[in-house]
C-alpha cells in the first residue's frame, strides 16, 4: 500500500499543478506572451482556442488518476492475497463470488497447471489487472468495487462530478467531441472542483483499502468484527 499512496500522492499533485496554471491562464493572472504565441506558429485569436483544448485536458489528467489509483489499489489487495497465501475456503463471500467470476473468465486449460493448491491458488491467479477497469470509473463505480471486495464504501452523495470527468474523457478519448467543445464552456471554479472531489474519493478509499487490508476484512472470520 506505501507504493499505491506515493503513486497517488505524486500523480495528485501533478495534476493540482496543471490545473493551476490553467486557471491562472484563464483568470488572467497568468499570460501567454506573444513571443511564445508567436514561437509556437499561433496567431493571438488563436489564444482562446487554445484555452479551451487546456481546459479540456485537465479532465484527461484527472481521470488518469482516477483510474490509475484505482487499479493499484485493486492489484495491492490481490498482492496481499497472494502475500498472506489466502486461501479460498477463508474468504468472505464477496471474494469468494468475485473469485468465481474470475475463474469462468479465464481459460481452465492454462490455469489447472497452475493450480496445484486449488484452495489456495484460484484466489490469485485468476486476477487479471488488465481488465479490472476499463475508461467507466466514477464515484458509482467505485462504490460498487468496495460492495464487490467487502471493504467501507463511500457515502452515496459524494463524488458526484466524477461521472462528468469520465464523461468528458471518454467523449474526448472517442473522438465523439473535439477538445474545444469540452473546454469552451467550463469554468476553472468547476475544474476545481471536480478536481477536489476526485482526489477526496480516491483518498477516502485508498485509506478504506488500507484498513481492510491492516484488519484482513478480507477473511470470513473478521469480515463483520
Amino acid at each position: 500500500m506505501h507504493a499505491v499512496k506515493t503513486d497517488f500522492r505524486q500523480r495528485a499533485a501533478e495534476v493540482k499543478r496543471y490545473f493551476c496554471f490553467v486557471t491562472a491562464i484563464a483568470n488572467g493572472t497568468t499570460d501567454i506572451t506573444i513571443d511564445q504565441i508567436n514561437a509556437a506558429g499561433l496567431h493571438m485569436n488563436e489564444k482562446d482556442e487554445l484555452l479551451k483544448t487546456l481546459k479540456a485536458s485537465c479532465y484527461l489528467l484527472l481521470y488518469n488518476l482516477v483510474e490509475s489509483t484505482m487499479r493499484n489499489l485493486i492489484e495491492a489487495i490481490f498482492d496481499e492475497f497472494r502475500l498472506k497465501n489466502v486461501r479460498f475456503d477463508d474468504c468472505r463471500d464477496e471474494i469468494k463470488r468475485l473469485v468465481l467470476v474470475n475463474f469462468k473468465a479465464r481459460n481452465t486449460d492454462k490455469l489447472l497447471s497452475k493450480l496445484l493448491d486449488l484452495a489456495r491458488h484460484v484466489v490469485t491467479e485468476t486476477f487479471e489487472s488488465k481488465e479490472t477497469f476499463s475508461g467507466n470509473i466514477d464515484a458509482r463505480t467505485i462504490r460498487e468495487t468496495a460492495e464487490r471486495f467487502g471493504f467501507t464504501p463511500l457515502p452515496r452523495n459524494a463524488g458526484w462530478m466524477m461521472r462528468t470527468v469520465k464523461d468528458n474523457r471518454n467523449d474526448l478519448a472517442h473522438g465523439n467531441k473535439s477538445f474545444s467543445e469540452i473546454g469552451k464552456d467550463v469554468t476553472p471554479d468547476r475544474l476545481e472542483e471536480a478536481r477536489k472531489q476526485s482526489v477526496v474519493i480516491l483518498y477516502l478509499t485508498l485509506r478504506n483499502v488500507a484498513s481492510y487490508l491492516d484488519q484482513q476484512k478480507y477473511l470470513a472470520a473478521n469480515a463483520y468484527n
